[in-house]
């Protein structure tokens, strides 16, 4: 699909809309702003005028129900995702990484396994802004750029796992394993596709693909790239695995690098940048310690799978600070998870009633009004178990907090903040 002379309808006009305008400016194309979340909108083009585009491209964020984009549906007007848009103009191979959890944590592996690919696309580069460099291609993919593909084909295609999220923007989680599973609709003879076997959609997902299947699991020898916690079995080796990536958490997402990045470099080289890895924030990550508790920040956390996960990777229990939009999801699914790991929970955010009637029948659930009154309750609650806090809000953060940065940031303010009053106690 070629833009040149074409008018485009960039309809949000954040990051992805002015990425893309550049890129319209830089090859002779057409744009024609409609910013329906900008506040000064009545100031700007947020009109219906951009159904006589020749196609649309939405941001991420608009959801199929905008009343323009049904319209656009209607009068059969092309609605195009911006990183299909972009595609057309990529000249390398393209590693496209989708999946409910782990996209963003692979795609940083594998381009530090392989410096000198392109990283974009939701991963907080548009692909508009990398479309024209030399190289190959690696791209975090969401549902919501999915959906709005037609001619999208990665030579390289990864789903890490699937579990119910974004209900609100989907509509149902069928929809959104539909959108998922686009990733792989356009691909021919050539390309691979890389899944996790150890994924419960696997049987489902593995039916729907045409091309070669590269499989990864930690329960399964027979998978091209498996481990055992200690080594990572490849088809050209194996490997040590480093002491901070054993974590099944992290196992997953080192097998799921290791398959993409050897589909774009030698083994060798792929394997010599193992310990080099690092690992990304809002993960897992410890922010602080006071009298022995420790404290651990995974606001990246916004679904049930995430938190799951987080809860699994610690051998004992934790105190749970958890809580925000819950996006249509069923959160009862953590149930039990939380038997299991979870010695107390600290709910917090607009559905924290909701929390307290799901799981009080499990774990003590203590209700805080703000982050601040929680991270005071968990740290009571630790230091009554000796046990480590652990922030996986198995939501997300839209209803108190600009994303799940700005969460982060106000988590870590606050347990630095207790610190400090606590010293000055003593």
């Amino acid at each position: 699909m070629r833009l040149e002379g074409k008018c485009i309808g960039i309809l949000g006009y954040a990051r992805t809309g002015k990425a893309l305008k550049k890129l319209l400016d830089r090859i002779g194309g057409k744009a024609f702003i409609s910013d329906p979340l900008s506040p000064l909108a009545h100031e700007r083009e947020n009109t219906y005028r951009i159904l006589g585009c020749d196609l649309i491209s939405p941001s991420p964020g608009i959801p199929p129900s905008h009343r323009i984009l049904r319209r656009a549906e209607i009068s059969q007007i092309p609605i195009v995702s911006e990183v299909e848009l972009a595609w057309n103009y990529m000249r390398g191979k393209v590693l496209a990484v989708t999946g409910t959890n782990g996209k963003s944590t692979v795609v940083h592996f594998i381009h530090t396994l392989i410096p000198n690919t392109n990283i974009g696309g939701n991963w907080g580069v548009p692909a508009s802004t990398i479309a024209f460099n030399q190289g190959d291609f690696v791209l975090e993919v969401s549902s919501f750029q999915l959906h709005y593909i037609r001619r999208f084909r990665p030579n390289i295609a990864m789903l890490t796992n699937v579990a119910p999220d974004h209900l609100d923007w989907h509509g149902s989680f069928k929809d959104y394993l539909e959108d998922k599973l686009r990733i792989f609709s356009n691909q021919m003879n050539g390309d691979v596709a890389i899944l996790n076997m150890d994924d419960p959609y696997y049987p489902k997902v593995k039916k729907r693909i045409r091309v070669e299947i590269v499989r990864i699991s930690l329960k399964n020898p027979k998978a091209e790239f498996y481990s055992n916690g200690r080594w990572a079995y490849t088809p050209f080796g194996r490997i040590e695995i480093p002491q901070h990536l054993k974590k099944n958490i992290y196992l997953y997402d080192l097998l799921l690098s290791l398959a993409g990045a050897i589909q774009l470099d030698t083994p060798d080289n792929v394997f010599t940048r193992v310990p080099l890895l690092t690992l990304l924030p809002h993960r897992l990550q410890k922010v602080g310690e006071i009298n022995g508790v420790t404290f651990y920040d995974d606001s990246k956390g916004t679904n049930p799978l995430a938190t799951r996960m987080a809860l699994l990777s610690f051998e004992g229990k934790v105190i749970l600070i958890m809580g925000g939009d819950d996006k249509g999801l069923d959160l009862s699914t953590l149930r039990d998870v939380l038997a299991q790991k979870v010695a107390a929970i600290v709910a917090v955010g607009k559905n924290r009633s909701t929390i307290h009637r799901l799981f009080s029948d499990l774990v003590a659930v203590l209700e805080a009004q703000n982050f601040k009154e929680a991270v005071e309750i968990a740290y009571s609650e630790a230091l009554k178990y000796s046990v480590p806090v652990l922030l996986s809000p198995a939501c997300a953060s839209f209803d108190m907090f600009r994303n799940y940065k700005h969460r982060s940031k106000v988590f870590k303010e606050e347990v630095n903040r207790l610190e400090s009053e606590i010293q000055n106690l003593r």
